[in-house]
Parts: structure tokens; sequence; C-alpha cells
């Protein structure tokens, strides 16, 4: 349980009156995560642990939504005042300035590269130095509803492809087989997984790290149609923000909808939902519809925990990180959070061989790619924008998405994008 700040502060003024020669001075450490993870019970029964076994140390830790943690780190370091361990995706607050290079920790730790899934790797690492250590790892994924897809006379083979997927979408609706085919989301991470699916991508780095932002390719633009003719025929219903993911999972559970695309923190959701049609016995996780079948691509969710610059309690702080890293603790978070590890050796556990709803998602983290844009926020806010109205039916996807190619080209023209 956490302490009140006044008690602490109480604490440390008392123990600062002692006087007492060679007594280890009090450390606060100063955490912000991510609201769904900070309200974990996990995750507080590790803080409670590490406080009990580090005497010395209060750990504060500090709630928000994801989408606002760089904003408070960015506050933290301006004011001088920076935050000892932040969660979020330390490549991206490297390349914004808000993290510290940690090679020589990882190398005294002796973490490898070798032991993270690729993607977790990348995750951390800003023009060849380590700036993090890998949380945990994720993968956008068809979920089906086989008895809806029973109703409607499909296999799961008929969504192998993105002009299968097509026709599934509409043999749904036409037999009544559920409302709606799925939901779509206006969530740009989900938009960049049916992108890679279709084997587009948007943007790419040469070997000085220069970039050069490719929104507007063809292929982009095809995999956002394919979004936007779902909801334009009635095959999905508006599109949901990316805040009202609780409710695409809610009808996904309740039968309103046969697919549902999203990560396996969703599958613990589906299987509580309190007005649940779906039995978790007829969910099934798939590839998503795909360019190529044989070579399936998605992209790739978690997260990291970084120091930022200037962090007072760095060695304490890295301490914390890898007790919230620990194998033991992942594990416990898959099971209970829908949680991937980001250590591969993690995956040799049982739980993810007798369950082959996370099996599905482990055949796909290798080749996972992280979402490039979120080290360009001003890009990414763009590319969100852009998404949203081509989504929404108010502009034509290939005009939005060039809109948004103009922008990133202006602001790569301005001096930006060098790292």
């Amino acid at each position: 349980m956490r302490r009140p700040l006044v008690l602490v502060v109480v604490a440390a003024l008392l123990a600062a009156c002692t006087g007492i020669p060679g007594a280890p001075e009090p450390v606060t450490l100063r955490v912000v995560m991510a609201d769904d993870w900070a309200s974990a019970p996990i995750v507080g029964q590790v803080i409670d642990e590490f406080e009990r076994t580090h005497g010395e140390v209060e750990v504060q830790v500090q709630s928000a939504p994801f989408s606002q943690i760089p904003d408070l780190a960015l506050s933290g370091v301006d004011l001088g005042q920076p935050h000892d361990v932040v969660h979020w995706h330390a490549f991206a607050a490297a390349a914004a300035g808000l993290a510290q290079p940690i090679d020589d920790l990882w190398e005294a730790e002796g973490l490898t590269a070798e032991e993270y899934v690729p993607g977790a790797l990348e995750d951390v690492t800003w023009d060849g130095q380590r700036y993090g250590v890998p949380l945990d790892v994720n993968a956008l994924v068809l979920m089906v509803n086989e008895a809806s897809f029973e109703r409607a006379d499909l296999d799961f083979d008929d969504v192998a492809t993105l002009e299968g997927f097509e026709r599934a979408a509409e043999q749904v609706v036409e037999t009544e087989a559920s409302q709606y085919a799925i939901t779509v989301s206006a969530s740009s991470w989900a938009a960049y997984g049916w992108i890679v699916a279709n084997g587009g991508q948007l943007l790419t780095w040469d070997a000085n790290g220069q970039v050069t932002f490719t929104l507007d390719d063809p292929a982009n633009v095809t995999a956002i149609e394919q979004l936007a003719e779902l909801v334009a025929t009635e095959r999905a219903p508006g599109p949901f923000a990316p805040n009202l993911a609780l409710e695409a999972i809610e009808s996904f559970a309740g039968g309103s909808t046969a697919m549902h695309a999203s990560g396996s923190w969703d599958l613990p959701i589906a299987q509580r939902a309190a007005e649940a049609e779906v039995s978790p016995d007829d969910i099934r996780i798939l590839p998503l519809p795909q360019a190529d079948p044989d070579r399936p691509r998605t992209v790739l969710g978690g997260s990291s925990l970084f120091i930022p610059p200037d962090a007072p309690n760095r060695d304490v702080a890295f301490a914390l990180m890898l007790a919230l890293t620990e194998d033991d603790v992942a594990l416990q978070l898959a099971g209970e959070e829908g949680r991937l590890p980001a250590r591969q050796r993690v995956y040799e556990e049982p739980l993810f061989a007798s369950s082959p709803d996370l099996a599905a998602f482990v055949e796909l983290l290798p080749t996972a790619e992280v979402m490039p844009l979120v080290a360009y926020p001003q890009v990414a806010a763009a590319f969100r924008e852009a998404l949203e109205d081509a989504v929404a039916q108010r502009e034509p996807v290939a005009d939005a998405l060039a809109g948004a190619q103009r922008y990133a080209e202006r602001w790569l023209a301005e001096g930006g994008g060098a790292r």
C-alpha cells in the first residue's frame, strides 16, 4: 500500500534530524506509469517488496493515460524535477531527448540483446544505444467468434487474405450471423497493423538515420480504404475512438460483432465481460488478413521503462526497472492481464504451451514491427488526423493521406527528422 505523501515527507524529516552517522539517505523514487499498469495488483506487490528490501527507498507512483505520459515526462524535465522512472516507449523518448542512455547499466547487470523479443529491443534502442528496459510486448491480431463464423458458413481460412476478409465481412452481415463483421478504431497503432499486413510502410531510415516518410504509399491507401469501406457499407459501426476500446471489446464479447482486431490484453476482458455471449472456447486468434499469408506481418504492441536525463537516483531507478521486469512478474502479468513478456525465455513456461490463444500471439511476435511514427509526434499527429477523417468518411483516403504526407515533407524541409 502506498503511504500518503505527507507521511513520506515527515518520515524523511525525522530521519534527517536523527543525525545518525552513516545512516542511509532516504530516497524517493518518482515513477509515472500508465493507469492500467499502475492499478495492476502485481505491480503494487513488486513495489511493496522493493520498498521492503530497500529500506531507505519510498516509491511514489503517478498514474496517467498512456498517451499523456510524454507530456508529464517533458514537464518534469523542463522544471528540473525529472521523474526517476517513466513508462512509455524508450526509443521515442530518446528521440525527443526525454531519456538517457543506459548501456553501462545493461552491461553491469549482464543484460543482452539476444534475451529479448526483437521488437522489444527496438522499443528501447535509438541510434544504436539502449535507452530503457523492455517491459512487455504484444501483437495486433484478429479475434474471431467461431459460432458467428459457423452461422455464416465461414472457415478461418476465409479471412487469411485481404480479399477473403472483404468477402467474409459481407457474408457475416448478409447472413445476419452478427450485426456487424468487425469494429473499426481510429487508433493509428491499429491502422499500422493493417498497413504492414498489406505490405505497406509509413517511413524508412537511411544509413545516416535520416527519415523518409511514405504515408501516402499505395499499399497504405489500400489498407485504410478497406477499413473505411467497412464503415461506409455498414459492415462495421462508426469508428470507435481509441479511448472507447472497452466498448469495442464488449461489442465483440456480446456477439454484436463477429471479429475484433486487438492485442492479448483484450482476452481477459472478453472472458470477464458481464454481458458476454461469446464463450472463451469460441474465440479463435488469427493473424490479420495478409497480402502474403505465408509471411504474416503485424504491428508490435507493448512498452518499456526509461530514466529521464538528470534523474537524481539513476542506480536505484534501474534496480526498480529490473524488479518490474523479472521473469516471474512477466509470467503473472501474462496470466492475469494478458500482457506478454519481453524476454524470450519466459515463453518456455507451461502457460504458453497450455493456452492456444496465447500461443497464437507468440507465433507473430518475432516479426511484429514497432510503430515508428511514435518517434515523430508532429507527423504522427498529422497521420492520426488523416486517419480519423478517412475512416469517418470526411475525406477520401488517398486525399487524407496525401495531405499528411505533404505535412511530413514540410516538417522535414524545416529541419525535422535528423537523428
